[in-house]
């Protein structure tokens, strides 16, 4: 919370009385609304709007329209001062409390309470603000140890925690505790399960059928994929099953459901057994930067990106296994033929090929392509870029947080409420690490400004030096995008070409340039 001066603040004036109350007390809207108007003035402080509820409860804030336009304003950055006459005119609900001395905290606002001569700007009035967020945390604390102990509670009773997303094959109503099959896609399951065992399908053949039936998964507009696929065939839910902690295998346990089953137990765990017999052909993770060029390959037909694919090769005579690389377009696989993409597959060793001979075009790379932005201009674009990360980063604490309060409320499932975290977590880190990049290039003070014909000059001189690694790397960090054309030109040979390739504009560092020159010369 700020401690500098509270002059010329954008004050909210906050006024409510219940009926009750105004009739026993005299507490009058008006009687509050004056003596904090001559508080504000003698204060020096800009009065931003009233906000008055009228013949209304403190109990709760959910229904007081003026306490939520409030904190509309707050969020919104038009209001930094609230102003009240006691603190109970707020809401006399101590978790209410708790949320709202947070929200102040979140958004940098000062909060006033005339009675009981609460005023941030004082020592006493921080005081009070951090015993607040005492009990905030302990209950925090609190909040989250009976969610868990009351989820694995209901999971032990034979309910499942799934709501919104219920597993395939079910449906549950909103307000039923016990989830119902849903004969369709029960129907669908069966097919799945026979055509894994009995077909002696892959899990992406089976994706590619569904597909092509052109079959709505429970994620609406999402395709078959094979984790879709593998999903279902895990599904201990089909055999009568209910889960707890699906994504965390030292929490995880199973016990039996209410619902009605969908498959006998010998079919399901004839599954389970044919997918651990079943060898993964990347067994351990293999290094990122044997295929380099994954990223920032595209498809010149769809648009779409290429990703990776692995085959095993031959043994050599040490008796290692050599890996084939191979990259394919996205919207090859599993859809359906009106969406499909025609690409064939390429194999890394031509992509190479066709980026050999790219790069060897440099001389016919014209001075309009070449890329000179100002060094003011670009120190300015990289600050506004901060305030852009900076403001997301906020707005994800804001999501984490009404995130919280869905699954507080019941309004969203366990699982639900941990792929949201997940997904914000991972966004936040991404941010974090996006901000300590642009702040690192504040920091420079020798900075030139590089050419595509620079880029491509250096890459010309050096590519044949580059390791793998090194390779990677200045892909990921020059390379923006790599368009290709690949054609059919026999049934086992297709013609590669690179179509264009879009460099990331802006100011790079010189040190940035492929240090293996200096190693070279």
């Amino acid at each position: 919370m700020r401690e500098s001066t509270r002059k010329n603040l954008n004050t909210a004036i906050y006024v409510r009385v219940s009926t009750e109350e105004q009739a026993q007390e005299g507490f009058s809207i008006r009687a509050q609304t004056e003596k904090l108007k001559s508080y504000a003035l003698l204060k020096d402080w800009s009065i931003f709007d009233i906000y008055s509820d009228e013949g209304i409860s403190g109990k709760n804030i959910t229904e007081r329209p003026a306490i939520n336009r409030m904190i509309s304003d707050i969020e919104s950055g038009r209001v930094n001062n609230i102003l009240v006459f006691k603190v109970d005119r707020l809401t006399r609900n101590t978790k209410n409390l708790l949320e709202l001395v947070e929200l102040f905290e979140d958004f940098d606002c000062a909060f006033n309470s005339l009675t009981e001569n609460i005023d941030t700007d004082t020592p006493s009035g921080r005081m009070f603000l951090k015993i607040i967020g005492i009990f905030a945390e302990f209950e925090r604390e609190n909040l989250s140890s009976r969610l868990k102990l009351g989820l694995e509670r209901k999971v032990k009773e034979g309910y499942t925690l799934a709501s919104n997303t219920v597993s395939y094959g079910y449906i549950r109503e909103k307000g039923q505790k016990i989830q119902e099959i849903h004969p369709e896609e029960a129907g669908i399951v069966r097919e799945i399960f026979s055509l894994y065992l009995d077909g002696d399908m892959s899990m992406t053949q089976i994706a590619s059928i569904l597909n092509e039936r052109k079959l709505d998964t429970k994620m609406n507009g999402s395709m078959w994929t094979v984790m879709t696929v593998k999903r279902i065939l895990t599904n201990s839910s089909y055999i009568g099953k209910v889960r707890y902690s699906v994504k965390d295998d030292e929490k995880y346990f199973e016990a039996d459901g209410h619902h009605e089953r969908i498959l006998s137990d010998e079919i399901f765990y004839l599954a389970q057994e044919k997918m651990e017999r079943i060898t993964n052909v990347l067994q351990t993770k293999r290094p990122k930067d044997i295929c380099y060029f994954c990223g920032v390959l595209f498809c010149g037909l769809c648009g779409s990106k290429f990703s990776t694919h692995h085959n095993k090769g031959i043994k050599n005579k040490n008796g290692v296994v050599s890996l084939k690389i191979s990259y394919r377009c996205n919207k090859k696989v599993y859809f359906n033929d009106d969406i499909r993409c025609d690409s064939p597959n390429i194999s890394h060793t031509k992509v190479e090929d066709a980026f050999t001979k790219y790069i060897e075009r440099v001389n016919d790379f014209t001075e309009n392509e070449i890329i000179e932005p100002k060094k003011d201009e670009g120190r300015k674009s990289i600050m506004e870029y901060i305030i852009a990360c900076e403001d997301k980063l906020r707005r994800v604490g804001i999501k984490k947080k009404r995130i919280m309060e869905q699954y507080a409320n019941e309004e969203i499932s366990f699982d639900e409420y941990k792929s949201l975290t997940e997904i914000l977590n991972t966004r936040s880190d991404i941010l974090d690490e996006e901000l300590r990049a642009a702040r690192a290039k504040t920091e420079v003070k020798e900075e030139v400004s590089i050419s595509k014909k620079d880029i491509v000059l250096s890459l010309k001189e050096n590519w044949d030096a580059l390791n793998n690694s090194e390779r990677m790397i200045f892909l990921q960090s020059f390379v923006k995008k790599i368009t290709v054309i690949v054609k059919k030109v026999t049934l086992r040979e297709n013609a590669v070409k690179i179509d264009s390739i879009e460099f990331h504009s802006g100011e790079l560092q010189a040190g940035q340039l492929i240090h293996s020159k200096r190693r070279k010369a």
